[in-house]
């Protein structure tokens, strides 16, 4: 009995699968199981054109579509051409608003693309959403493409300590400013597309993370996802990160991985930092990697003073034990029940608990956690290079830091909020990919999370010679705040995507 048609897309469209006769190389898309020219004499391997480019080849813009693409409206759609294996198939042009005059398609014949994990459409409001790798970005929209090598690890194990091995960062390409002025700190933030939503931010930071540390994706045995907007209560992001970028080894249509999504507020992925160099550390475990995602669209009721500092993307690490770029030295977990910021079951936005946001809350668990993880590894502040905490603005990690002892030189570097807004979840990693991108061997980086209800978990890294040898896979931070291709909205476009 066959699978159900929405089990066999997946199968197809999260990779762009297609199946090639290896007796005349004649390409089917979607894949069939014979050759119409070799019959029974064919031969049919699966090809992936996941990690590779396109260029698009014939398109026209969709001005009148069916009722499930209404959160388009109109958009650009065309023809790919995937030139290795001579194979075109369908897609839509992602991220691209068409005006609302006419449109001459050909002035984006013969550009190079590349396929985007995106949703393409849902089933109502209580339906399934349905997401695909069939949506294309233009190549320069984001960063340079870069190909997916894995590489044989070198051995090297730093002394048995685990630690990251990679990273990825995915910020969108839309921004909206706060009028001119910042907001406790913020200048700007960035948003999702109307397609976009906290599992495909994963997938394309876990997309990163994989190009940048250049493991085979078949030793990652466990993903964690740690987000306070997943797009669903039950159903996780996990699995469907897990089965886009084939994370464990391959069984029919599975995959030997295991994993969860977690919720802690904004520590929910920084939480399992731990988890994840503990397991990589430990035998029976069986696997050599484990990925860590921090991801959200974070949400705020319109005309909150939270509004105007949220923002959209996110932020996968892996850890491992081999070729480490930052040993995890030091850890320190601090908690109290402080209900400071809440959302309850079934409500849209959070709420605040008044004035324990500031103080006690913040500033209680993040500047403990920082002093308490300081004296358990016997360093001082001058010991340290870089300062990577939890930004729900630009003030509040600037003043604990300076509370705790901290100068602006180690504290500027990881305040990335002032241009790209509070990522909830992907908050403190993206800061802490910030500094990964500019720090030296053998600096030291201090990073402190913070989760409203309320806790905060203290790390201390060491970056080793090896994260020189892999910069050259890696996009930078700032590299994406500064893309000359960013587009700016306005309010009411802001709203209108944040709430898809």
């Amino acid at each position: 009995m066959s699978e159900p048609i929405t089990r066999r897309k997946i199968l197809v469209d999260y990779r762009i699968r297609a199946a090639k006769c290896e007796n005349c190389g004649r390409v089917y898309f979607p894949p069939k199981s014979f050759c119409n020219v070799e019959g029974r004499r064919s031969r049919m391997r699966l090809v992936d054109h996941f990690y590779e480019k396109g260029t698009l080849v014939s398109g026209s813009v969709i001005r009148v579509h069916t009722k499930k693409f209404d959160y388009l409206q109109s958009f650009l759609s065309g023809v790919i051409h995937f030139q290795q294996d001579n194979l075109k198939v369908p897609g839509r042009i992602t991220d691209y608003v068409p005006p609302p005059e006419e449109v001459d398609v050909t002035e984006f014949i013969d550009r190079e693309v590349v396929p985007r994990f995106r949703k393409t459409y849902t089933d109502g409001a209580s339906g399934l959403i349905y997401y695909s790798s069939m949506n294309f970005s233009f190549e320069d929209d984001y960063y340079p493409f870069q190909e997916y090598k894995p590489i044989k690890p070198s051995g090297s194990k730093n002394e048995g300590k685990p630690g990251i091995v990679g990273y990825g960062v995915y910020l969108p390409k839309f921004r909206i400013k706060n009028d001119g002025q910042d907001v406790l700190g913020v200048m700007e933030r960035g948003l999702p597309f109307a397609d976009e939503d906290t599992t495909t931010f994963a997938v394309e930071a876990g997309k990163r993370a994989l190009i940048h540390s250049a493991i085979d994706s078949r030793y990652v045995k466990k993903c964690f996802v740690g987000s306070e907007s997943a797009p669903y209560a039950v159903n996780p992001s996990m699995s469907t990160v897990s089965q886009v970028l084939e994370l464990g080894e391959k069984y029919e249509d599975g995959f030997f991985s295991g994993g969860i999504d977690s919720q802690f507020a904004c520590k929910a992925a920084t939480d399992l930092f731990i988890d994840a160099a503990a397991l990589v550390a430990y035998p029976t475990f069986g696997g050599e990697y484990v990925m860590v995602i921090g991801a959200d669209n974070s949400q705020a009721a319109a005309g909150d003073p939270l509004d105007y500092t949220v923002g959209a993307g996110g932020t996968a690490f892996i850890f491992g034990k081999q070729d480490v770029i930052a040993t995890l030295d030091c850890y320190v977990p601090y908690t109290s029940d402080t209900p400071d910021f809440y959302r309850r079951d079934g409500e849209e936005y959070p709420k605040h608990g008044g004035r324990f946001t500031g103080i006690p809350a913040y500033f209680k668990h993040v500047g403990t956690a920082m002093r308490a993880v300081l004296k358990a590894c016997d360093l001082t502040p001058k010991d340290i290079q870089y300062v990577a905490n939890h930004s729900p603005n630009a003030k509040f990690p600037y003043q604990v830091a300076i509370e705790a002892g901290f100068d602006r030189e180690q504290i500027e570097p990881g305040l990335v909020v002032k241009d790209i807004g509070n990522l909830y979840s992907g908050s403190c990693p993206t800061a802490l990919a910030a500094v990964l991108d500019i720090a030296e061997p053998d600096d030291k980086i201090l990073m402190t999370s913070y989760g409203s209800g309320a806790g905060s978990d203290a790390y201390i890294f060491t970056v080793t010679n090896e994260i020189e040898r892999k910069r050259e896979r890696s996009i930078t931070v700032k590299e994406q705040i500064e893309n000359p291709h960013r587009q700016y909205v306005d309010y009411c476009t802001y709203r209108r995507w944040k709430e898809r």
